[in-house]
């Protein structure tokens, strides 16, 4: 349902509008009243402006009176319409992105742009890759960045696939009335020494902008295309023969591609450049001795949170046994658990690094993988077995340079968690007592009976627990890995995850006096 609603003429500062259109959708009044000013277009000219001159507005909360919000909002549409020029301005650079994103060129039927590069430069050379499949480019700070990110989602372009370009640094950001039309309006923006190289007749090349906005750094692309190689080189033996004005004006009269730009470098994909932990953990190296449910779904987490490098030591490999607990699926069973999640964090996180990926058990690595995790800055052992943590504890204190330790595991039905961090030669076996359990446990379970479930046929053991009981120590010793990382953790310290209790007694487990709550993290002093 709609009514018009006459506006004086000359009333306002965008004089040809003379009348607005509001609007109720069915749903109203749990949605929000639209107004619209057909006269206004949608030609870009005025901001905030949309199709059919749908004017955006700021919403109204629905437990106001209807009558009221219908107020505001045809308040609202009236200070947007009068609008200075200054305010005009400062609008359109605001929402910069948005803007160019609405006038790019015929959408997603044209090329798409990723950036790697590093937001906060100046005005520089780039290096771009095509990938054909999807019509999309890549763009990165240089060609090491660009071949370990195309490399993560499993291209290997070689050296001449990779091409110059350049990043141009705006002052301001630009209006749409200013936005690029014509390919000769960038091309004579490059360098004279760096035509030949970012103009190359034949290729249809991108340009990356770059411009800071109040809101933080803005990313737009355009891609270019010029005349036919011959028609540029007509006249000429050689490419370097020919006059950079001639390459320049042989894009003169021709339109830009306004492309959208997909931002993957790590500072936007883990904080969307506001303050976050990932610019002090980029650098970091974490080893993780373990893939099953917990060391894999820890691993992720860390991924997601931003390190540098992971990993991964594991000699199994998955059975569909592992699925309902195990970030890696269906598609992965039969492939080595250590290697499988390598490739799958590779795919999800391409600008991190993960080199490298051992399926053996720790006791089996030999020197040049030791060293790997001995170089690393935190290891993390999820869940192995006794022998493999006694194996850990004594090599990592035979080393001069000793990295951190975070061991983690449940206990039965994961109705408690547990996660150990050691600092320099503090030993992990000091807590354990000579039948080979942690001393400080929260339960007890006589014989065995009920923590350990015998499969039938095969003699493996598997502890009762599901993926959603694991969470709370997975979540904590991924918490613990990345304060560790931090340095907000000085000394050698221990996390505890009490679960529900009531688990334990119903499965014939019995509590110890240190289950003192739960659903509760708690931290204590090592040992």
């Amino acid at each position: 349902m709609g009514w018009r609603v006459n506006v004086p003429t000359g009333s306002l500062e965008l004089e040809k509008v003379d009348h607005l259109v509001l609007a109720v959708d069915p749903v109203f009044p749990h949605s929000q009243p639209r107004v619209f000013a057909p006269a206004a277009g949608n030609e870009y000219g005025w901001p905030h402006v949309e199709q059919q001159g749908l004017l955006c507005l700021r919403s109204t909360r629905d437990a106001v009176p209807i009558g009221d919000r219908v107020a505001a909002h045809l308040k609202d549409a009236e200070e947007l319409l009068n609008f200075s020029s200054a305010k005009r301005r400062e609008e359109f650079e605001r929402e910069f992105t948005a803007y160019w994103s609405q006038r790019a060129t015929n959408g997603f039927d044209h090329a798409r742009v990723r950036s790697l590069v590093s937001p906060g430069g100046v005005t520089r050379e780039v290096v771009y890759f095509l990938d054909a499949r999807f019509n999309c480019y890549v763009i990165a700070d240089d060609m090491e960045a660009l071949k370990r990110w195309l490399r993560n989602t499993g291209v290997n372009p070689g050296n001449k696939q990779i091409y110059q370009t350049w990043l141009f640094r705006l002052s301001r950001p630009w209006t749409p009335s200013e936005f690029p039309e014509t390919g000769e309006e960038i091309a004579k923006l490059v360098p004279q020494d760096a035509v030949h190289k970012c103009l190359e007749p034949g290729l249809r090349p991108p340009f990356l902008f770059e411009v800071e906005t109040d809101t933080g750094a803005a990313f737009a692309a355009v891609v270019l295309r010029g005349a036919e190689r011959r028609d540029v080189l007509r006249g000429f033996r050689h490419l370097s023969r020919v006059p950079p004005a001639r390459i320049v004006n042989s894009y003169k009269n021709r339109p830009v591609e306004r492309c959208r730009v997909a931002r993957v470098d790590g500072a936007w994909v883990h904080g969307r450049d506001h303050p976050s932990s990932h610019i002090l953990i980029k650098n970091r190296k974490v080893a993780i001795i373990g893939c099953g449910s917990i060391g894999a779904a820890v691993a992720h987490l860390l991924a997601q949170a931003g390190i540098g490098e992971l990993i991964f030591v594991d000699p199994d490999s998955l059975t569909t046994a592992n699925v309902s607990r195990h970030p890696l699926g269906v598609s992965h069973v039969g492939l080595n658990k250590a290697s499988a999640l390598q490739i799958l964090l590779r795919r999800e996180f391409p600008h991190l690094t993960f080199e490298h990926a051992f399926s053996k058990r720790f006791e089996a690595l030999g020197p040049k993988e030791l060293d790997q995790l001995a170089g690393s800055d935190l290891i993390i052992s999820a869940g192995i077995d006794f022998d493999g943590e006694a194996a850990l504890d004594h090599w990592r204190g035979r080393l001069q340079r000793t990295p951190a330790l975070l061991s983690t595991w449940t206990e039965a039905y994961a109705a408690a968690g547990h996660a150990v961090l050691l600092y320099g030669n503090a030993s992990i076996l000091s807590g354990f007592d000579e039948e080979e359990r942690p001393i400080f446990r929260l339960t007890d379970w006589p014989d065995e009976a009920g923590a350990l479930i015998v499969e039938a046929g095969c003699g493996n053991t598997f502890q009762p627990h599901g993926v959603i009981d694991l969470h709370p120590t997975v979540g904590m010793a991924a918490g613990l890995a990345i304060d560790t990382l931090l340095d907000k953790v000085p000394i050698s310290c221990r996390r505890v995850w009490m679960g529900n209790p009531t688990v334990v007694e119903d499965n014939g487990g019995m509590l110890r006096e240190t289950f003192t709550d739960r659903h509760t993290m708690r931290e204590f002093v090592w040992p």
